[in-house]
């Protein structure tokens, strides 16, 4: 009843272009998925320079009722990245995202289960000279999630229908080396509640606003927070410290990243964020934000991937953009769009290394 419900209000928020883009997406050119990921770029990817690109395709269907003339903001100056990209690590990083995966599969089956990735069948003893130092675990309630506009009644039944669920959402390993910290993306149901909340709060660090992020990923991170830095309290700051996630565990580790540069000046030179097939997480205030205390910040998207274009740019009166130094690769699966966001075909290009920092050419007009 209550997905219903919740069904019915989605979609009677979304006007008839926003409906267009499900179909359309389906049948999206290589060009336009190229003009558009090139138009929610904050910073050139690549040493060399490139022309700003409109996202006409895509704005065309997210942008206000009968105005066909509006663009896309330009696109921001921002710091760029003062280390390369590791892809040994980013390697290692998209098999820890999938190992998080594991990790919040077993928990579900076995009340028992302590977090430890050394009982999942994707470990590997390449992972032996690592040490487990956390594991991080959320509670998933529909009421903490959902915008509070159902009123104490509302909320009451929803937990009866929805019953709070603590699930496992990460861990920490260190190692002589380097430290990682890594978050899942999305499992259960009540996660979706969450990444459906669109409607920006204010993010505030040190008393003072830092720009405007996605309520719902805020109120999950803000979950994270007592558990992340009391590990990172752990750690050898003098390391660096690599922050991942995967979709909505990409959305996480941009906020724990920006929460640790903030507090932790002494960790702050050290942290490396690597997402995979992340949604936009804040607008142009926070993005600022983070890329200036923490530019070295990678974001790796499949073209054919809608993740990364949610939320839309323009939301209403909001506004979504992207930080950090875009690497991409183009597979649709076969023409499957449907598994265009799984980890394991970003594993499998990462493996492959076909990421690249430059947007490629793709062909403009079909020939014959």
């Amino acid at each position: 009843m209550v997905w219903g419900v919740l069904y019915t209000l989605i979609m009677a928020k979304l006007n008839r272009r926003r409906l267009l883009f499900t179909g359309f997406s389906a049948g999206l050119t290589s060009t336009a998925i190229a003009s558009s990921v090139q138009a929610q770029t904050t910073q050139p990817s690549a040493p060399e320079s490139r022309s700003p690109a409109r996202d006409d395709s895509i704005d065309a269907i997210f942008g206000p009722e009968g105005d066909e003339s509006r663009r896309p903001p330009a696109p921001l100056a921002l710091p760029q990245p003062t280390v390369s990209y590791d892809r040994a690590l980013s390697k290692l990083l998209i098999r820890c995202s999938r190992l998080g995966m594991e990790q919040f599969d077993r928990g579900q089956r076995d009340p028992r289960y302590n977090g430890s990735i050394q009982l999942l069948d994707g470990y590997s003893r390449d992972l032996d000279s690592y040490r487990q130092v956390g594991t991080f675990t959320v509670t998933l309630d529909a009421t903490t999630t959902l915008l509070p506009n159902l009123g104490d009644l509302g909320n009451r039944i929803l937990r009866r229908i929805i019953p709070p669920t603590r699930v496992f959402i990460g861990f920490a390993l260190a190692s002589d080396t380097h430290n990682l910290i890594v978050f899942r993306g999305t499992s259960n149901p009540k996660e979706w509640i969450a990444n459906l909340q669109a409607r920006q709060s204010d993010y505030v660090q040190g008393g003072v606003t830092r720009g405007r992020v996605h309520t719902g990923f805020l109120r999950l991170s803000e979950q994270l927070t007592t558990q992340v830095r009391s590990v990172v309290n752990q750690l050898n700051p003098a390391l660096p410290c690599l922050i991942a996630g995967h979709s909505l565990g990409g959305a996480l580790a941009t906020l724990t990243t920006a929460d640790l540069a903030q507090t932790n000046a002494v960790l702050r030179p050290q942290l490396r964020l690597y997402t995979y097939a992340a949604p936009r997480v804040g607008d142009t205030g926070f993005v600022q934000f983070l890329s200036a205390i923490a530019p070295n910040n990678f974001r790796v998207i499949n073209l054919a991937d809608m993740v990364p274009m949610v939320p839309p740019a323009g939301l209403g009166d909001q506004q979504y953009r992207h930080a950090g130094q875009e690497w991409i690769f183009l597979d649709y699966a076969d023409g499957d769009i449907s598994t265009t966001h799984t980890i394991t075909r970003y594993q499998a290009a990462i493996e492959q290394r076909i990421e690249t920092s430059q947007m490629p050419t793709f062909p403009t007009a079909c020939q014959g």
